[in-house]
């Protein structure tokens, strides 16, 4: 009897598994997937809010168009830039706790964890543009906090199942996160 290959999983339900379900990603999946395809997900999820962030500020007249595009980019280059820095951060601190995991695991398993965040900036600019909402925080804010979940799951794992760490680790990364935004995105 042969056995079948399993054909690789499309990569739009890979970025909604690990929204819904990172811990069966992280076991099963996240090792398939090429890390340059997270870094993706995460600096389009970041362009993405950035954007609504700029669109906001351009319908109530605070910033121009010009600010608008700058954000994308400032977006996107924090998400394909920043957040991979951070997971090599966060596998240094890893590391101390004796975990196993490589980096191109851990920066594609943290990038991953930015689905949510991007299917909420999808959400988000259709909403902006079509029924013109401001949207970087019903959307935006709320995408990347939904990344704290999968983020505790990835730390979690990087760190022998101590859930005490992952939790304070996972949210001094949403502070950094969320603080690194709030300059940059008002800047």
């Amino acid at each position: 009897m042969t056995q079948q290959a399993r054909a690789p999983m499309p990569k739009w339900r890979v970025i909604l598994n690990m929204m819904l379900s990172p811990g069966n990603v992280l076991k099963s999946t996240v090792s398939k997937v090429s890390w340059k395809f997270s870094v993706i997900v995460s600096a389009v999820a970041f362009m993405f809010f950035f954007l609504q962030t700029g669109l906001d500020l351009y319908k109530t007249m605070q910033k121009d168009m010009l600010f608008v595009i700058l954000s994308a980019l400032k977006g996107a280059i924090y998400g394909g830039v920043a957040i991979p820095l951070l997971a090599g951060l966060v596998w240094l601190i890893a590391r101390l706790f004796k975990s196993d995991k490589d980096l191109k695991w851990v920066i594609s398993s943290f990038c991953l964890s930015y689905s949510g965040a991007l299917i909420y900036g999808i959400c988000g600019i259709c909403f902006s543009l079509i029924l013109g909402w401001r949207t970087s925080v019903a959307f935006g804010i709320t995408g990347v906090l939904w990344a704290t979940g999968p983020l505790m799951a990835v730390i979690r794992e990087m760190t022998g199942a101590k859930a005490f760490v992952s939790i304070v680790i996972s949210t001094i990364v949403g502070v950094i996160v969320l603080f690194s935004w709030y300059i940059l995105g008002g800047a």
